[in-house]
């Protein structure tokens, strides 16, 4: 976490480990996600100067481009992606519209 720059990889690796379990275990349960989970940590790592809102819609933007091959294994990735972006969203860790990143 000593390289700020690279928080987005936090973001996008944390998220996706969160979607794959939450596949796997096939819950509907939003109580007990792992997603849920996910947006509660990084709504406190925003919260606390940790991350930033940039980050964290940086890895959001970059886990959008990996949602093709996600559906492999996981394929409600695009939804839950979407699910998670709301809860992000509501939690103050991710502005109101995520950037579309160009890389």
């Amino acid at each position: 976490m000593s390289a700020p720059h690279f928080h987005h990889e936090l973001v996008k690796r944390g998220v996706k480990i969160a979607m794959e379990k939450d596949g796997r275990d096939n819950k509907d349960d939003a109580a007990t996600s792992s997603l849920d989970a996910m947006a509660a940590l990084f709504s406190f790592l925003v919260k606390n100067s940790i991350v930033s809102e940039y980050q964290v819609a940086k890895g959001i933007s970059r886990l959008r481009k990996l949602v093709p091959d996600l559906k492999l294994d996981v394929p409600a990735a695009a939804a839950m992606l979407k699910e998670f972006e709301e809860m992000a969203r509501e939690g103050g860790c991710l502005p109101a519209q995520v950037p579309v990143e160009g890389n």
